[in-house]
């Protein structure tokens, strides 16, 4: 069973290499001087004494012909005695084929009060190979495999029971047992079973397992590779000793028992002495695997070739397993003696933080890969929000075609690396045992993997769904997919709703795991007073009824939007009807009113089940869960399997529910269903668009291209503000300086003058009537809405039209938030035609000279988070909140929506990236950037600033002054304030850093490097979006 390989690793480990992976040399010299160095030294083979073995006192010499005893004796065991044994240097080693609490040192186990001492290491094979292995063992048996007339021959020999087999240390089933009894009598902590298959498939795994259990400290890569070396067999048979190993040592491998001429029944006859002995033996579990010719129960159609009306049933069944120390074994879950649990899970959680699902490896295939399965509800949910999130680019994925004697299988093969086109089966087992090669677990659906870390990252369903949402949002890919009906602007998960939906999940997941749990063991049990199982019957149906009513008032379970946990619910709920209630027997419960699909019992369940359906049925292969009725044959067929229970296996006469019913009645339509936040409405495109930017309901297209025509003067001056970006005070800053003050500080005539537009707060061209005429036949023919309307922007702007703009006093200003080339006026930019310029060629086509742009540009912008904050408090805080209800998206998900946002003057953002175009299109001296925190942290110089820029006389101290009293905040408001208080707030730098957390904050960060990275006007931005670098500036704009 590999007691030489295992002596020899131990001596390795224990003794002759340092941790740099050398020879220690004095250890080495002294080999032949100490048992079990080359080869090992069986206690149970040596005299107690050198003078009892010179002696040779019992004859065990004399056995041997032509006197060659004691060389011989030499030979296999060295020559030693026990009193060398026991005088080894520490940690000693004792190897022996003894066995069992009969024949091993009785202080080894505990006894009557008295702790053992000592470490036990039982090192077992797969019998059918060991069985091979014995066989060839010196030659072959003289009574060969099946007998003769010199014996019963090794197979008959080998499964003799009670005492009657005559090899040496007797029946190897019984020697098992034995030991079995032994390790569980020891525990786990003082005993260690190693498999000889495990070292053969995952030599490094096993060597830190023994590492670890001889408590020897860290085991170094390099100690660990020279370790490997020396203990590969033709480095031992080679070696120093080498003929003791050739002696012991012959081919290794697994599966060899299959060449053997033996016939199935024969084979059967092994598999019912293995059982018979060996069912309720933890130890033997491993060596099942490796004792079947090929997996049991493999599906017999991939999951693709299945339909609606595929019984999985009449399938061959298969045996239930889970990893333990990294070996498959029958899951103890089933075991006649064991009590049904849901032990054996781990969770597997390796330390990545930040994962980022865009990576691709080097053949530009995803870095990160979805195992799943359709059977299972948890995975389904996974597979439907990689859909809905947009990462199937990001997330390659395979779906398992069923369950097996190994686990999941994917019949084809899978797609991912490092276990590609190998196009055979591939069992997800080989997942787990490359993450963790002594796992112990359950194989379980989803796993996502790091196809470069070659590491499961999670297989926990409801962790990675939160893995994926929280990429799908930093990546952007879902700030603008109204695929559901609904808006997903803060993924599956929105930050404010977080607490209430992992509490609700807490709570449905027991509900529905208890549920499971009860199922199973009302198949395991079947025919058991099972008063708990009855309960948690009672538990689902009652859950269920609350859900049903909550449903009648929400369109979700979290209220108005989709989140994850409605995908979770939805998988269970499109299994209930056609899997727990007729699997489970939960449809013989008294509590049972009726299914969710074909009654009315559940109104509010069924239209909640048939709208998720109708949008998550593309990512469904809803053929899959069927095959959850393959399970009450696996139980009973593991239990024959590892008690040999003579029984039939449950007849797959019994209908199982018509899945084309339960399909046709999801397909139909979810009427009376509570409204929530339906697609393309609360964050739909605006009515009114232009240049892409949506615009308040004020715009006029008349007005629009009276601006946009505007026959500018040099000394115009157009003002470009963004929404919250400070419009109000520059326009009051520009007028106190060209009108209010004269070089003395002192008022003027045209001081708060509100005979002329922008004097007393800004007068947007695009809210204006073209005309009086045009006004006067307007509010006397439009409706009362439009005539109401119109009267409140009066209120805002002033009781103007466009003409007073015209004929405003030089220089004329124009403030608006209008931005870019294709909004402004045309005549702004240098370059512009005018189709009165152009004359017409023989073509048709019109030619004329370019013309040089007149007026001045400026533009005022703001640190955008500042922006974001005063534009949400704007008017009183918005009904949909910071991240969204039934009213609308947020004011967060909509300042980041940059392409649709339906902000009035749209995506801030892409307000400044236009600005910044239109300030590049101008000759420098014509276009000034006023930066907000500029003038709030330096007034003084940013007047001049503007002074300058505008061409105006010298600005003495005293103007100076009287401007810079006049637009201070406080004064502002007490001047006309009902127009000023409107659209003034705090005014302050950094507020921003009060509201919303650091997630949110760092994807607003990726959306501003992603619009405005390379936009000059921009970088001066990011000093004030950056809480690093606001310290010093907040403490400055405290001094001031």
């Amino acid at each position: 069973m590999g007691t030489t390989w295992m002596n020899k690793i131990l001596n390795s480990l224990l003794h002759e290499f340092n941790d740099e992976g050398k020879l220690i040399p004095e250890v080495v010299d002294k080999r032949s001087e100490i048992p079990n160095r080359l080869g090992q030294t069986y206690p149970e083979g040596t005299y107690p004494t050198r003078q009892e073995h010179e002696q040779d006192s019992l004859g065990i010499f004399t056995r041997v012909p032509n006197g060659k005893g004691k060389e011989a004796h030499a030979i296999i065991f060295g020559n030693f005695v026990l009193e060398d044994l026991v005088g080894q240097p520490h940690p000693r080693i004792f190897a022996t084929h003894l066995f069992g609490r009969e024949f091993l040192p009785r202080k080894l186990f505990d006894d009557e009060g008295t702790e053992g001492t000592g470490k036990l290491i039982v090192v077992a094979r797969n019998l059918k190979d060991a069985m091979c292995s014995l066989h060839n063992f010196r030659g072959l048996p003289q009574d060969g495999w099946i007998g003769n007339e010199h014996g019963p021959g090794t197979f008959a020999r080998y499964v003799m029971l009670n005492g009657k087999c005559p090899n040496a240390f007797g029946n190897a089933f019984e020697w098992l047992k034995q030991s079995n009894d032994a390790v569980l009598s020891i525990g786990n902590k003082r005993a260690l079973v190693v498999y000889y298959e495990s070292l053969i498939l995952d030599f490094s795994g096993q060597l830190q397992r023994i590492n670890d259990f001889l408590e020897l400290g860290t085991l170094t890569d390099a100690k660990a590779r020279a370790i490997e070396e020396a203990c590969a067999l033709k480095s031992m048979q080679s070696a120093e000793g080498g003929a003791r190993y050739k002696w012991t040592t012959r081919k290794g491998g697994i599966g060899k028992w299959t060449n053997a001429p033996l016939t199935k029944e024969q084979w059967e006859e092994f598999d019912r002495v293995f059982n018979q002995v060996l069912g309720d033996a933890e130890i033997a579990d491993p060596l099942r695997f490796f004792q079947c010719e090929s997996v049991l129960g493999l599906p017999e159609l991939p999951l693709g070739g299945c339909d609606l009306d595929t019984d999985p049933r009449t399938w061959e069944p298969y045996l239930l397993v889970m990893l333990r120390d990294g070996m498959i074994v029958p899951d103890p879950y089933f075991r006649l003696s064991g009590n049904v649990d849901s032990g054996y899970l781990t969770e597997f959680k390796y330390n990545k933080p930040q994962l980022s699902f865009g990576v691709c490896n080097s053949d530009g295939s995803p870095r990160y890969h979805l195992f799943v399965s359709e059977s299972c509800p948890l995975a389904s949910s996974v597979s439907a929000a990689r859909t809905l999130l947009g990462l199937e680019n990001m997330i390659s994925m395979d779906v398992a075609d069923g369950e097996s004697g190994a686990g999941l299988v994917f019949l084809n093969g899978c797609s991912c690396a490092p276990w590609k086109d190998s196009g055979e089966p591939f069992w997800l087992y080989s997942v787990y045992q490359l993450s963790k090669p002594t796992a112990t677990t359950r194989i379980t659906a989803p796993v996502l993997w790091d196809t470069v870390e070659q590491k499961i990252v999670s297989n926990d369903a409801w962790e990675i769904l939160k893995l994926m949402s929280r990429e799908a949002e930093q990546s952007d890919l879902i700030s603008y997919n109204d695929a559901l009906g609904v808006i997903l602007k803060e993924g599956l998960f929105p930050g404010e709703q977080m607490e209430a939906i992992e509490n609700m999940y807490s709570d449905l997941s027991s509900s529905i795991f208890i549920v499971e749990a009860a199922g199973l063991e009302s198949i395991a049990k079947a025919g058991e007073n099972l008063g708990h199982v009855s309960d948690s019957f009672d538990s689902i149906l009652t859950k269920l009824q609350e859900l049903d009513d909550l449903l009648g008032k929400r369109r979700f379970l979290s209220g108005h939007n989709l989140t994850g946990i409605d995908i979770f619910f939805a998988m269970f709920l499109f299994r209930f009807d056609a899997c727990y209630t007729p699997l489970f027997g939960i449809s013989n419960h008294k509590a049972f009113i009726g299914s969710i699909l074909k009654g009315d019992s559940y109104p509010n369940l069924k239209g909640y089940s048939r709208e998720l359906y109708r949008e998550l049925k593309s990512t469904l292969k809803i053929q899959g869960l069927r095959q959850i009725f393959r399970l009450p044959n696996a139980i009973l067929f593991t239990r024959q399997a590892i008690h040999s229970i003579d029984a039939n296996l449950p007849s797959a006469s019994e209908p199982i529910p018509d899945l084309n019913q339960i399909v046709a009645s999801l397909e139909e339509p979810a009427t009376g269903r509570p409204k929530g936040t339906p697609a393309k409405t609360s964050n739909a495109a605006p009515k009114i668009v232009r240049d892409g930017m949506a615009m308040p309901f004020w715009v006029r297209d008349d007005t629009m291209k009276l601006y946009r025509d505007l026959d500018l003067r040099d000394d115009d001056i157009i003002l470009s503000s963004g929404v919250k970006m400070g419009t109000t005070w520059v326009t009051k800053i520009l007028n106190s300086l060209l009108f209010d003050f004269d070089d003395d500080g002192k008022t003027t005539s045209a001081y708060m003058d509100d005979s002329f537009p922008n004097r007393l707060g800004q007068t947007y061209p695009d809210a204006l009537f073209p005309s009086r005429e045009v006004e006067e036949h307007e509010m006397a023919t439009k409706d009362e809405e439009f005539v109401k309307r119109m009267k409140m922007l009066k209120t805002s702007f002033g009781d103007f039209v466009f003409d007073d703009l015209l004929n405003q006093p030089s220089p004329r200003l124009f403030s608006s938030h209008l931005c870019g080339k294709n909004l402004l006026p045309k005549k702004l930019f240098d370059g512009w035609e005018d189709d009165d310029d152009c004359a017409v060629n023989g073509h048709g086509e019109k030619v004329g000279t370019a013309n040089e742009g007149r007026g001045r540009l400026i533009v005022v912008i703001r640190n955008l988070k500042d922006t974001l904050v005063s534009l949400h408090h704007f008017r009183g805080v918005p009904k949909d909140g910071w991240y969204g209800n039934e009213h609308g998206p947020g004011s967060f998900a909509r300042a980041i929506d940059v392409e649709n946002c339906p902000n009035a003057f749209g995506s801030s953002f892409m307000w400044v990236k236009r600005s910044g175009e239109a300030v590049d299109a101008i000759s420098p001296e014509r276009a000034l950037v006023l930066q907000y925190e500029e003038l709030k942290l330096d007034f003084d110089t940013q007047l001049q600033r503007i002074n300058d820029f505008l061409g105006l006389p010298k600005l003495t101290d005293a103007k100076a002054k009287a401007v810079a009293a006049e637009c201070a905040a406080k004064s502002m408001k007490g001047k006309t304030g009902g127009r000023f208080k409107m659209i003034i707030r705090k005014g302050m730098v950094g507020d921003w850093q009060n509201y919303l957390d650091d997630e949110r904050w760092e994807k607003f960060d990726r959306v501003f490097d992603k619009v405005l990275g390379g936009v000059d006007i921009a970088e001066p931005l990011r000093q004030y979006q950056c809480k690093e670098s606001l310290d010093e500036i907040v403490a400055a704009q405290e001094k001031l």
